[in-house]
């Protein structure tokens, strides 16, 4: 097994991340999410391929590399997926906890 974004040339992981904050500031700011942003969400709904979360069955937790908890979480993880014998996807999820967190060039407190 490997990880999703690094298969293929495209470079594309296995998910992407709509800023629901951002939602909620065209929200406040306009009044409204704009018409062509909403289309865009009712079509990614219907063909479910956006996933909100919002259900016990479709709970997720998102950590970002720059993360300054990061690298820990990633280390973990890694070393459970190597201990199953997921030898290479361990070590590819271990590489991005080397480069996560406080080693991250844009490393942050999550907010």
């Amino acid at each position: 097994m490997k990880l999703d974004r690094n298969i293929g040339a495209d470079g594309l992981g296995k998910y992407a991340l709509i800023k629901n904050r951002k939602l909620a500031e065209l929200l406040k700011d306009r009044g409204m999410i704009p018409g062509d942003l909403t289309e865009a969400l009712a079509v990614l709904e219907q063909y479910e391929v956006i996933d909100w979360g919002d259900k016990p069955e479709t709970e997720f937790f998102v950590i970002r590399i720059k993360d300054k908890y990061a690298s820990g979480a990633l280390y973990q993880y890694a070393s459970y997926a190597i201990r199953d014998n997921e030898i290479e996807y361990g070590q590819e999820v271990m590489a991005l906890s080397k480069r996560s967190g406080e080693w991250h060039p844009n490393c942050k407190k999550p907010d």
